[in-house]
């Protein structure tokens, strides 16, 4: 009996240990095959980012809001918008592709940030002289041969 005892206690631990690394290197290898999110300005109020490059999605970040608390948010084509010449930008929160087609005129873009066009209307964050940055856009902005961002809202003319 001391024998069977002793060989069942062996066994048992035998099995133990390959279970534990079988475990191990499950965890490895999942974290060995995680796919690199794309670059973009992002990755510097962002964390914890998941990225599916066969669907070309982050599926999941935590972005700061600019009240300071977090916000879980995720981006359809992610590569296309840096292929495009676009940034993959933390806007209040929430991951958008900015950069893409903005109209290069004026002085809008000194101030303001998170800028996308959203077929031909311009939005961006704008600073105002006192107070937070609030969502402005302007109209038919590829119109415009100047825009500006006046005390925090888009102007063109």
């Amino acid at each position: 009996m001391g024998k069977e005892r002793k060989w069942s206690c062996v066994l048992w631990k035998v099995s133990l240990a390959a279970f534990c690394f079988a475990v191990v290197s499950v965890i490895g290898a999942s974290y060995a095959c995680a796919d690199t999110a794309p670059n973009g300005s992002y990755k510097k109020t962002c964390a914890s980012i998941y990225y599916n490059e066969s669907s070309d999605r982050i599926t999941s970040a935590s972005c700061k809001k600019m009240d300071g608390k977090s916000n879980t948010t995720q981006l359809q084509k992610a590569n296309q918008c840096i292929s495009n010449g676009g940034d993959i930008s933390n806007c209040d929160g929430t991951l958008e592709c900015t950069g893409v087609n903005l109209p290069n005129v004026g002085s809008y873009q000194r101030s303001c940030w998170c800028c996308r066009m959203v077929g031909s209307t311009l939005g961006c964050y704008c600073n105002p002289k006192k107070g937070k940055s609030k969502w402005t856009t302007l109209s038919n902005a590829s119109t415009y041969s100047d825009i500006w961002n006046d005390n925090g809202k888009l102007k063109g003319k």
